[in-house]
């Protein structure tokens, strides 16, 4: 036989790879639900009619609305993620493991090592890796390589390495097993991630032994482990003795017995639940500990110094196993090693405390030390009452028809399923993934465990993905079956959102909160449904339950304060929105915050715009937005603002708020005086017959209603009132009426009064009793807006001296405000005085393109086109001009243009004759 002293001094390896491993796993069992299955708050957007400013116009103000945004949040799951990570851990643990494990079994005899190099068979068989296609040509060539490689340098070392010590043995298995990974990654015809998952996929059966090996071995630990307990200590009188073990030990049992009875479900204190497989842990704890201990049951066959790692390796596989299962929370194979694992504590825990009766049971009473000598039995053998509960367990599975097996292949079928779904998301185009994934989980889910949770969960991401709502409902409902479910009821709830789904999504919730009357989502998401309504003593209900259950927790409070606001009770919403400080990842609650302080005129301090790159959920594109109209509302457009809302529009992914962002930076920029820039970046939005379109052209027309573009705002809100916004109607009657157009201004009122439009009938009444009042002089009503470039102009004027200098700053001032008809007008007669025709008809053109309907800028047009030698350019604006004039007026303009034209064709036929070359006489 081989020397073990190595083993012996290096046992320490295979114990911390044991701890690794089960301390994944308890990681896993605490995070797996939350990072496969993350629960995530989902916000919901309400627009809220918002006064942003008003404008003066004569005796009125006319609204410039807004739309502000409610957010409210419901609950709801994303997911089920893949775990590559945890696959990579797992598969990890598993190579590290099978090295370690054919180095200590090649050193036994001849019995021992068959016995151990079997599961290592199995295992290679059950990886499938020649599905990767590592070879070409044959579907079997990495599995003879590798059974070659590992099995045939087992046996080698075996028959004729008795003097290689365990290093070397470790380093060669080591190495062996690390080139067939390394060969795995190198040839394989799938990215890293996905063939991680399809290998810890295959790995399921090998894992699925693993663990139940351990809990096998470990079956009746927990009461050896009471053994100790109660006949440990060194006095006689501090031991417990036979009535306190046996009650000790029919708790336990008891409490296993109940669960199996309860169908895998029983509830505990303070919401808890038991679990089986926390009962593992000491478990496997008692077991390494107690192996030296135990050394009579197995010494036979087995050396201690060969046990010990072999015994923490085989820890570490099925640690690793289990977390696995956990991280991807595979409920068929959870259920199955919960299943197994409550059936061998109880039957062999039932089995070793019969045994322990038996053959100490007067010792016990006699509290003597019988841990010390509890395998060496004299009246019934040990393997005898061993083998009796594993009969046990195996005919508990045979009268359920073996359902331990169904379950470990379902449990295998969801990880496949779950990586075609993966791939198909991947390429969406590639429909046969798509159906593959639905074939794994039908597999899983209607033959092997019918409706588990995971595989119906996993067809009802694949029909979310590929937008099949009735099929998401049924499989939804189908997981809904087996036992009630937190998550599940939220995600069903969540597809109920239409505007007859009502009740439907009423008794989804409701019956959740009977199943889980702790659960403030399921309360929060009850009050979110009766806001769609009349109900508000319901909202206000679940609203409170949910700030019971939850206290200030982040949906809680939005959505309280959004009901407040949406109420209309804005003292009592400002009053909570006092008490609250959200963070930064509270979206949703700064940005109701926002929308309030625009509602009641308070003030918020606004984040620091942020620039770079961001995806924007629709909680954090509330609240950019409100905040962009606070800055907005207080006068001006900061350049870090403006490049924000730039970036955040460029970026595909916030394609859904494009036109807000737009609208935004409009708003800053006119807000901020640059009027050209605003009008620019919105005219875009205000081009179109949609509703939106309306809007933004009514924008457009007050914008040129404060510039006293009395005629261009007057067609502008037209546009904006045929295309369906209402407000429009009366603005356009004080532009006509502002522009000098009395009578097209009490004829559009008229129309008010007598249209078919009876919420208008009002508003015509009132606006007919303010022209009436105004005596024929409607343009001196109200106090106006300085128009822009109204400075600017004035310093123009007083330049003139210096034309240089003038000419700079009529440039200038057409630049920023060629709206302005006074300024234009101003600047055409400078460029007529330094006899520059041509700038002054470029002035007169670019005036018009602002103000097209303006008399005074196209008469001055009409005359400065033909000093320019453009002419035939000035017909279409003595066509407009020639209704809006009198006869006389439009024949004195006609005259006017004939003489400039006459004499810019004399002027040219003098140039052409003095520039023309002078001929010497013919003779």
């Amino acid at each position: 036989m081989a020397d073990f002293s190595f083993v012996r001094r290096s046992a320490l390896v295979p114990g911390l790879l044991a701890a690794l491993a089960v301390g994944l796993a308890i990681y896993y069992y605490f995070t797996g639900e939350a990072a496969t299955l993350p629960l995530v708050l989902v916000p919901h957007l309400a627009p809220v009619p918002l006064a942003f400013d008003s404008v003066a116009v004569g005796p009125a103000y006319l609204p410039v609305p807004a739309n502000g945004y409610l957010t409210t949040l419901t609950h709801d799951f994303a997911g089920p993620y893949t775990q590559p990570v945890a696959a990579g851990l797992w598969l990890g643990l598993l190579a590290t493991g099978l090295a370690g494990w054919l180095a200590v079994v090649s050193m036994l005899r001849r019995p021992a090592f068959l016995a151990g190099t079997l599961p290592v068979i199995f295992l290679l068989m059950s990886l499938n890796v020649d599905t990767l296609e590592i070879f070409s040509g044959s579907r079997q060539s990495f599995l003879i390589l590798s059974l070659s490689l590992l099995g045939g340098t087992a046996f080698a070392l075996h028959a004729f390495g008795g003097n290689v010590g365990i290093r070397w043995r470790l380093l060669l298995f080591g190495a062996l097993v690390a080139g067939l990974v390394g060969l795995i990654f190198a040839r394989t015809r799938l990215p890293t991630e996905e063939t991680l998952l399809q290998l810890a996929a295959y790995a399921t059966p090998g894992g699925a032994v693993l663990v139940a090996a351990l809990v096998l071995w470990v079956g009746f630990e927990n009461i050896r482990a009471l053994v100790w307990f109660n006949t440990q200590a060194e006095r006689p009188e501090s031991r417990y003795g036979l009535v306190p073990l046996v009650l000790a030990s029919g708790l336990y049992l008891g409490a296993l017995g109940f669960y199996y009875w309860a169908g895998g479900e029983v509830k505990l204190l303070f919401g808890l639940r038991f679990d089986p497989l926390v009962l593992l842990l000491p478990a496997a704890l008692a077991g390494g500990l107690g192996l030296p201990q135990r050394l009579p049951s197995y010494g036979a066959w087995l050396p201690y110094a060969a046990a010990r790692p072999l015994y923490w390796l085989l820890t570490a596989g099925a640690a690793g196993a289990l977390g696995y299962a956990l991280a991807t929370v595979n409920a068929p194979l959870l259920a199955a090693a919960r299943a197994f694992t409550t059936l061998a504590l109880l039957w062999l825990g039932v089995a070793f405390l019969l045994y322990v009766l038996i053959n100490f049971g007067s010792l016990l009473q006699q509290r003597l030390r019988v841990h010390r000598v509890v395998f060496e039995p004299r009246r019934l053998p040990f393997f005898t009452v061993y083998i009796l509960g594993l009969a046990a367990i195996l005919l508990t599975q045979l009268r359920a028809s073996w359902p331990l097996l169904d379950q470990v292949e379902a449990g295998q079928y969801n990880l496949l399923g779950d990586l075609a779904r993966q791939q198909s998301e991947e390429r969406p185009a590639d429909l046969p993934l798509a159906l593959l994934a639905e074939r794994y989980y039908a597999e899983s889910g209607d033959v092997l465990d019918r409706f588990n949770r995971t595989a119906q969960l996993g067809r009802a991401a694949l029909y979310r993905f590929r937008d099949q709502r009735q099929n998401e409902l049924n499989a939804l409902r189908r997981a809904l079956l087996v036992q009630p479910d937190e998550k599940l009821t939220l995600r069903l709830a969540s597809l109920y959102t239409g505007p007859t789904d009502f009740f439907e999504g009423l008794e989804v919730l409701r019956k959740g909160r009977h199943d889980f009357p702790g659960s403030a989502a399921l309360a929060s998401d009850l009050a979110q449904l009766f806001t769609q309504s009349a109900l508000t003593d319901s909202v206000a209900f679940y609203l409170d339950k949910t700030e019971k259950l939850a206290p200030k927790s982040y949906a809680s409070q939005t959505n309280q304060l959004a009901f407040l606001t949406q109420q209309g009770l804005l003292p009592a919403a400002t009053k909570l929105s006092a008490q609250l400080k959200p963070t930064a990842e509270e979206p949703a609650l700064r940005s109701n915050q926002a929308l309030l302080a625009l509602l009641t005129k308070t003030h918020y301090r606004s984040p620091a715009a942020v620039t770079g790159l961001q995806l924007l959920s629709e909680a954090s594109f509330a609240e950019i937005y409100h905040d962009a109209l606070r800055i907005a509302q207080r006068g001006g457009a900061t350049s870090s603002w403006l490049n924000r809302l730039r970036q955040l529009a460029a970026q595909p992914e916030n394609a859904a708020y494009y036109e807000q962002f737009i609208f935004l930076q409009a708003l800053l920029q006119h807000r901020a005086g640059q009027e050209v820039a605003a009008r620019q970046t919105l005219a875009p939005l205000a081009a179109g017959n949609s509703s939106s379109a309306a809007y933004y052209q009514y924008l457009l027309g007050i914008w040129q209603l404060q510039q006293q573009q009395y005629a261009t705002a007057a067609a502008q809100l037209q546009l904006a009132a045929v295309h369906g916004l209402p407000l429009a109607q009366p603005a356009r009657v004080w532009a006509l009426a502002l522009g000098g157009q009395a009578d097209s201004a009490r004829g559009a009122a008229q129309r008010l009064v007598t249209g078919a439009d009876t919420a208008q009938r009002p508003t015509g009444r009132q606006l007919l009793a303010a022209l009436a009042k105004t005596d024929g002089k409607v343009s001196a009503l109200g106090k106006q807006t300085v128009v822009a470039g109204s400075q600017l102009l004035g310093k123009a004027r007083q330049a003139e001296q210096n034309p240089p200098q003038a000419a700079k700053l009529y440039q200038q001032l057409l630049q920023v405000a060629p709206f302005n008809e006074t300024a234009v007008l101003a600047a055409a007669r400078f460029y007529t005085a330094q006899k520059q025709p041509g700038e002054a008809y470029e002035a007169l053109r670019l005036g018009l393109v602002e103000n097209p309907a303006s008399g005074p800028l196209q008469q001055a047009f009409v005359l400065a086109a033909p000093d320019a030698g453009l002419a035939e350019l000035a017909q279409p604006a003595l066509d407009q001009l020639r209704p809006h004039l009198d006869p006389a007026a439009y024949a004195n303009l006609l005259t006017q243009f004939a003489a400039r034209r006459a004499a810019h064709a004399a002027a040219m036929a003098a140039f052409s004759a003095d520039a023309a070359p002078t001929l010497p006489p013919h003779r």
